[in-house]
């Protein structure tokens, strides 16, 4: 059997449940975090990066389940 490794994105997310999350790309490093993406935004503002992706980490209790 092959076993995949998760990204280290994926593993440090599992820090983040419920949270959000701003992550710079294309490093994909997480520089900010917060109870809504405006606290996530602050903090990786103040952290010294203004240009980054704001992501949802869902809770790890619940199945998400996305159609097109």
């Amino acid at each position: 059997m092959i076993m995949e490794s998760l990204d280290p994105l994926q593993e440090e997310l599992g820090q983040y449940e419920d949270k959000w999350v701003a992550i710079l790309e294309p490093e994909r490093k997480i520089v900010g975090s917060g109870n809504d993406a405006y606290e996530a935004k602050l903090a990786a503002e103040a952290n010294g990066y203004p240009d980054i992706v704001l992501f949802k980490v869902p809770r790890f209790d619940r199945a998400h389940i996305y159609s097109s």
